[in-house]
């Protein structure tokens, strides 16, 4: 299954963008706003903004925007199941 161009427009993703400036709460690197601001369709693959839940739903986590941030999809994956 091929990956969205952009990220999901809502109104949870744009705030935590602007919080976090577009820098992933993990690792602190800049995160890219779209696919396009890539070289190569498979760096948007592991680079993607994706929700990160700070206490992992496995821990009794909520959906709740207090307990989400943005992250690459690369070091959500990395990170996993930990606080």
């Amino acid at each position: 299954m091929s990956q969205s161009f952009a990220p999901p427009d809502t109104e949870i993703f744009r705030t935590l963008w602007g919080q976090q400036e577009g820098c992933c709460a993990l690792c602190g690197l800049a995160m890219p706003r779209d696919r396009f601001g890539l070289v190569h369709a498979t760096l948007w693959k592991k680079q993607r903004p994706t929700f990160d839940h700070i206490r992992p739903k496995a821990a009794g986590g909520s959906d709740r925007a207090d307990n989400l941030q943005l992250a690459h999809a690369a070091c959500n994956k990395r990170k996993g199941a930990r606080v």
